[in-house]
């Protein structure tokens, strides 16, 4: 069976215009920052494959050129949006202009040195090869927040892609008479047609992969998180926190349970209003973000209390924590809502009774109720035992 070079090339070129309309009819508009770059690239792939079909028909005119110059434009920008989709999703986004100014100076390179076929055919097919061998570098790169067949997918579909690509580039930059123009029925530009559609089809299967795990970690992190405040909620922190507790027993961890609460909070809202009580829930949730340690964890327990636990944590260490805390609370507060916001806390320190987190969290609730009936804007230490002296209190 004779296969015809330009009917494989309009073939695909039909191909990728209808993922490029598929994609975004699956997806829907509202996605994502990755999602919305990988089908950016398939409409710039679409838009670069049109263009060079069209320059077929014109050889040796200008519009040849015109056109030619477009495609390579638009097949090189598409890659690098591609693997900048791919960075995004990997959560390793690395800086882009290295890629841009490969497509510059190519689309440059190519339409000056136009009339001169070897250069063109080798410089274009080059840069084009090198940009798919980084998105294979991209893909290959570890990454455990994501799935690997997708990635498996993209990096053998570029690996091949790439070889052909070069292939192309060698044959019309030092073998011309084997391949004097686009359409040439040499065996490996049929090789790389038939390469072409059969990437296609796999990388767009690829990127629907990707984005359906995109959108399964969003569903997960709406689950487990508080919508205002951006912390864990309480089930997610309480989960959470069991397991770290479970390993500081384990191994002989010491480990604190802080439990916050706003003062006056409801004063808050019916003096300043809801949107300012919710900016003042907003503000101590992010200050708790800055202080904390990669190991720790903070949670919405309701309303305007919070938990925090502090792994590998002594109780001194815990009362500078708090005391961080509370100075930035006191800055930040008078700056952001005009006021000054303070909290009570109360902080238990693993001890021998504890058999579970909830005895740790009784514990330092009643020391919050101690810190409130003490005057509030205190932190209180909680006994370790029973027969240990009450809660003490500690000046803020």
């Amino acid at each position: 069976m004779e296969l015809d070079v330009r009917t494989l090339m309009v073939v695909f070129t039909v191909n990728v215009f209808a993922v490029s309309l598929a994609l975004p009819a699956i997806m829907g508009w509202r996605v994502g920052p990755a999602a919305r770059q990988a089908v950016l690239s398939t409409l710039l792939q679409a838009g670069g494959w049109f263009f060079l079909v069209l320059s077929t028909f014109w050889r040796q005119q200008w519009q040849d050129q015109v056109c030619s110059v477009l495609a390579m434009a638009g097949m090189s920008a598409s890659l690098v949006l591609l693997w900048r989709s791919i960075g995004l999703w990997t959560g390793r986004p690395q800086r882009a202009w290295p890629m841009w100014t490969l497509t510059v100076l190519m689309t440059l390179g190519y339409g000056i040195g136009f009339e001169n076929y070897p250069w063109r055919v080798g410089l274009a097919n080059g840069v084009l090869g090198t940009q798919m061998l980084a998105i294979v570098f991209a893909v290959s790169r570890h990454s455990p927040a994501t799935g690997w067949r997708w990635r498996a997918l993209i990096g053998l579909c570029m690996g091949a892609t790439a070889t052909v690509t070069f292939w192309r580039g060698i044959l019309g930059a030092f073998f011309t008479a084997s391949y004097p123009f686009l359409t040439a029925p040499h065996p490996v530009n049929k090789v790389a047609a038939l390469v072409s559609n059969l990437s296609l089809v796999l990388t767009t299967a690829a990127i629907l992969m990707a984005y359906r795990e995109e959108a399964e970690r969003e569903l997960h992190a709406q689950a487990i998180t508080d919508d205002l405040t951006r912390l864990l909620n309480r089930r997610a922190w309480t989960e959470r926190a069991e397991a770290q507790l479970a390993d500081a027993r384990r191994y002989g961890h010491p480990l604190v349970v802080v439990m916050l609460d706003i003062d006056h909070f409801k004063h808050v809202n019916d003096a300043h209003g809801h949107a300012k009580g919710d900016h003042a829930l907003q503000l101590l949730a992010r200050l708790l973000r800055e202080e904390l340690r990669g190991g720790d964890l903070a949670g919405r327990y309701g309303g305007e209390e919070f938990c925090v636990i502090l792994t590998h944590t002594r109780e001194g260490q815990a009362l500078s924590f708090d005391q961080r805390l509370r100075h930035c609370l006191r800055l930040q507060s008078e700056q952001e809502l005009g006021f000054l916001l303070e909290y009570s806390a109360g902080l238990a320190a693993q001890g021998p009774n504890d058999q579970s987190l909830d005895d740790l969290l009784r514990r330092a609730d009643a020391a919050l109720y101690e810190a409130k009936r003490a005057g509030r804007g205190q932190v209180v230490l909680a006994p370790r035992s029973t027969v240990e002296a009450s809660a003490t209190a500690v000046p803020a």
